[in-house]
């Protein structure tokens, strides 16, 4: 009896041990790409939004606050999407976090989102960012369980006289 016992326990370990290293192996090459992490201004007084500004090399991040530099309008906060594409056809699921810190590394959101590319080529990931616009932020995005390193982008708000 304890013969059997001890075996039904062993075969037990033994399927919780493939399954578990089956699931990491599956992590580690998820079928998801980062390809892309965009920012857009809010105008407050308008209602509207500024084209990507991480794609306009020369734009001017002083005091976005109050409309100055290259914004159109104040701006107080900032959409950032991270795109989300598949490297296979039969698309995938995940999760991606994306973490904004400022200067001194305190961190101004932290958060995981859930990615559905069953069927489709590409997901976008929106985050919303308040009190921006006179300090800078590191974006940080990352793909949960891939062994891929995170994409970096930087948004060098500065505000001043």
């Amino acid at each position: 009896m304890k013969s059997k016992f001890r075996s039904a326990i062993f075969t037990s370990f033994l399927f919780i041990a493939v399954n578990v290293s089956g699931f990491a192996q599956a992590q580690k090459s998820l079928p998801l790409k980062i390809t892309a992490i965009k920012a857009q201004l809010f105008y407050d007084t308008k209602g509207t939004f500024s084209p990507d500004v991480l794609a306009t090399p020369d734009f001017a991040f002083w005091n976005t606050i109050i409309g100055e530099g290259s914004a159109e309008a104040p701006s107080t906060s900032t959409l950032v999407t991270v795109e989300i594409s598949s490297t296979n056809k039969k698309g995938g699921a995940g999760k991606v976090e994306l973490t904004a810190t400022n200067e001194e590394g305190v961190i101004l959101l932290k958060k995981v989102l859930d990615v559905d590319l069953v069927e489709r080529a590409t997901f976008y990931a929106p985050f919303w960012l308040y009190k921006t616009g006179c300090e800078k932020i590191k974006l940080s995005a990352r793909l949960i369980g891939s062994s891929s390193n995170p994409v970096i982008r930087k948004i060098p708000f500065a505000c001043g006289e």
